[in-house]
């Protein structure tokens, strides 16, 4: 029998044959392009939902609330390309989050500049201590006001292995930067040195020091023995100080630190005391000018409570929230105690304080003192080494408000003390477990500074997990694994129906 290729492939068999072979090329080609193309959309117009359970690939409602303002020009640099950036592991978060700003914000742009080749465009970024500008650095520019960081400033390390990080505040970053090149004038916030404070060089400062600075104060250290507070300045932090401050003298020589304090907190100022219980009593000149403002440290004392601590020997206290919305204190974490589970606030070694009165007038001025933090009536006091058998309620933080009148206009300084170094801790600061950050940040806002980030929490890598429920998943699976051969059933339809009415 002769083979006749020309009649053959007139056949049915093979005519319909080959519309199916080449339907299915034609739709596979398809499918690839259609993957590729919209790959790419994706990629540039971010479509995509963030389904992880600490959200790192949104921004939070506080950075468009924060940034709904803000109107002047943003540029957020990167010294590397495009190309490289997002293929570095740690990089591509942070180009992810300034691509989130920029998609959000018509006043947010980003640029590219790569070190080795816009070396002399990036040499204005340079200073004499840092010459050169790595190449996973990362600046925020708004006129002539800009910051640069390394890349390292948008992740937390574990404070016992400083090679594991284990959570992504990048979303804070950046807004903290933008607030603060935007601002008409930057806050100075003083911590206090010459009394064996602790500064830059210990970890737990360092994460206090990076706080106010994320707030967006100007961060300086100052020895008022010898040196003028700037006009610009708005808060004092003196933070676990173990030699006392110089006392009131004979104003032939000049204003001692005492009174610069008291000078500085008749104007706008504002200050806050954190001091280590075994070093209360040494602080004499302190103590006094604390107790005109109604705070009193119990000296020699520490506070434990088994029943509501996180450690097992009762130090490391949970602090319990002022719920009295008649005081001070339960106005200034409104915010806070507005969730539905309010968030834990340790205070560890705490030292608990007594109020010298709750309101006290001196002539038209008024001072008014508050709880902001105390012990359940769980807690018991610790002396010498003995531990007490009575039980009850101590203070761990307080706040004095100072209310002045002058030419009708109403001006308020606060004084916020707590006789525990601990509570500013980097374990505490920089964990999103605990809300001493939160706590401070709400000060910050009742002290008169109002645009701080106080919101944003860190995004922990532990919790990047998929936030959706094991019947939610599967249900994802069945509908995607389905569709594909639904289209292949229809398509093996359409082939049919035409083969048999052809």
């Amino acid at each position: 029998m002769n083979f006749n290729l020309k009649q053959t492939l007139k056949t049915k068999k093979v005519r319909y044959g080959s519309y199916s072979v080449a339907f299915t090329v034609v739709f596979v080609a398809f499918v690839i392009i259609f993957n590729v193309i919209f790959s790419a959309l994706a990629s540039k117009y971010m479509w995509y939902i963030d389904m992880t359970d600490a959200e790192i690939y949104s921004l939070s409602d506080a950075t468009y609330e924060l940034l709904a303002d803000v109107d002047e020009e943003i540029i957020i640099t990167f010294c590397m390309e495009k190309d490289e950036l997002e293929a570095d592991g740690s990089m591509h978060y942070i180009l992810n989050t300034a691509r989130l700003l920029e998609k959000e914000f018509d006043n947010v742009t980003i640029d590219y500049r790569d070190v080795l080749t816009n070396n002399v465009y990036l040499e204005k970024y340079t200073t004499t201590s840092s010459p050169h500008v790595p190449t996973t650095s990362v600046i925020v520019e708004s006129g002539t006001e800009f910051r640069l960081f390394s890349y390292t400033s948008f992740f937390i390390t574990d404070t016992n292995d400083p090679d594991y990080v284990w959570a992504y505040k990048g979303e804070e970053q950046f807004v903290s930067a933008i607030l603060q090149v935007t601002a008409d004038e930057m806050p100075i916030a003083y911590f206090t040195s010459g009394h064996g404070e602790a500064l830059n060089s210990d970890e737990d400062a360092a994460a206090l020091i990076q706080l106010f600075y994320n707030a967006g104060y100007d961060v300086r250290a100052i020895d008022l023995s010898e040196e003028e507070l700037d006009p610009a300045a708005r808060v004092i932090i003196i933070n676990d100080p173990k030699y006392d401050f110089g006392g009131y003298t004979n104003e032939s020589v000049g204003d001692s630190e005492i009174e610069k304090l008291d000078k500085f907190l008749d104007g706008l100022g504002s200050l806050f005391v954190f001091v280590e219980p075994k070093n209360t009593a040494s602080l004499t000149n302190l103590n006094e000018f604390l107790y005109e403002w109604g705070i009193e440290f119990d000296h020699g004392v520490s506070v434990v409570d088994e029943e509501h601590s996180i450690s097992v020997d009762g130090s490391a206290v949970v602090g319990q929230y002022n719920n009295n919305e008649e005081e001070l204190a339960s106005s200034i974490y409104k915010q806070v105690t507005s969730m539905s589970n309010w968030p834990k606030v340790i205070f560890r070694d705490a030292c608990p304080i007594n109020k010298v009165y709750t309101s006290k007038n001196f002539g038209v001025d008024t001072r008014v003192v508050s709880d902001v933090f105390m012990t359940a009536d769980t807690a018991h006091t610790i002396k010498d080494g003995a531990v007490s058998e009575e039980t009850g309620v101590y203070s761990l933080m307080t706040i004095s408000q100072e209310t002045r009148i002058r030419d009708n206009e109403y001006y308020t300084s606060y004084v916020l003390a707590s006789g525990c170094t601990d509570f500013t801790s980097s374990r505490y600061l920089l964990s999103n477990v605990y809300a001493n950050s939160d706590v401070l940040y709400a000060c910050m806002r009742a002290f008169g500074k109002e645009r701080v980030p106080a919101d944003i929490d860190f995004k922990v890598f532990n919790d990047n997990d998929l936030d959706i429920t094991t019947e939610e998943a599967n249900s994802w699976t069945r509908a995607f694994i389905s569709v594909m051969p639904l289209i292949t059933v229809a398509a093996c339809v359409v082939v049919t129906v035409r083969r048999k009415y052809k």
